[in-house]
């Protein structure tokens, strides 16, 4: 069920938003990009979307905006601010949310359905999860770390005649997208990985391949994030999440394999400075596990870190 007249807005034009954005618009779907970042903004408009890395370096038209209230309604948004900035950012593109507008999170970490759910209601969220992966470079222009699957859902379960035609639609316009029974298991199974590879990569500044395979010491680094995400598994358990080892490995061990020369996003925010999503990774995961007394001293540790990280600049 491709719909090649879908009208896609992305919230939050980072790194992932432009890649989503930049890769459908590429094969011709509506796509808006909305930011506050103006000088990124007015150099998409200006030059187009500089693309760089998988699939050869090239310039993608594609509509950009830091003001979203003059825009028309959408049939789907993408998600892709950081949760810090989520509720203020929903607030400001109630003007383009329609009766059958669906928002899709892609955002890293769980717990941000919830909130999206509190604003536009229950109905209107499905669930996502993605193994690709990006970089700024600059204003208007982004590296591009390969080509992984992204996984969408309905929130509580299933897969519906909406899921099947945005899966559809995204996947013939070179964005892979799998119609999930399960998103929530999905999430998990990607905050397995995050929970391993973003503080870490943070905390010795290395992207992953310099990480886990560079490295004389990479047997341990990658015992390290195995050690962290069976700690992770055993809070999903808890939390009736019915998880395999190999499945909570899968992601990782996918993103590992694919040798990326890409840090984490977590690495990049304390680069710049800015507040990170450890409080939807590592904090969410010993968050659930104190609920059901499950103990997480290393996504404890994780959480720390990151924060004693950040106390330096926020």
């Amino acid at each position: 069920m491709i719909n090649k007249n879908l009208k896609v807005a992305v919230l939050g034009a980072g790194a992932m938003g432009c890649l989503f954005g930049g890769l459908l618009a590429e094969k011709g779907l509506n796509v808006i990009l909305i930011d506050v970042w103006k000088e990124h903004v007015d150099a998409i408009n200006k030059d187009g979307l500089k693309m760089d890395g998988h699939g050869g370096d090239r310039v993608i038209k594609v509509k950009a905006t830091s003001d979203p209230s003059s825009l028309d309604k959408v049939d789907a948004i993408i998600v892709m601010c950081k949760a810090t900035a989520l509720e203020p950012a929903l607030n400001s593109i109630k003007n383009i949310i329609g009766d059958k507008t669906v928002f899709m999170s892609f955002q890293n970490g769980i717990g941000h359905e919830a909130i999206i759910q509190g604003i536009v209601g229950n109905e209107k969220v499905i669930g996502g999860t993605t193994t690709q992966a990006s970089n700024i470079l600059g204003p208007g222009h982004i590296m591009n770390h390969g080509s992984l699957p992204s996984w969408i859902g309905e929130y509580e379960g299933g897969v519906t005649d909406r899921i099947k035609e945005i899966a559809d639609t995204f996947t013939a316009h070179n964005l892979e997208m799998i119609a999930a029974e399960d998103v929530k298991k999905r999430k998990w199974m990607k905050l397995f990985a995050l929970t391993a590879i973003g503080p870490l990569s943070a905390i010795f500044d290395l992207h992953h391949t310099d990480l886990y395979i560079n490295n004389k010491a990479n047997e341990v680094s990658r015992g390290l994030g195995k050690e962290i995400i069976l700690e992770t598994r055993e809070v999903a358990l808890a939390d009736g999440v019915n998880v395999s080892e190999d499945e909570c490995l899968f992601m990782f061990n996918k993103i590992v394999d694919s040798m990326q020369t890409n840090k984490s996003s977590m690495a990049f925010d304390i680069q710049y400075k800015r507040k990170t999503e450890i409080d939807f990774i590592s904090g969410a995961v010993s968050k659930i596990g104190k609920k059901h007394g499950i103990k997480t001293p290393l996504n404890d540790l994780m959480y720390k870190i990151i924060k004693v990280k950040e106390g330096m600049y926020s």
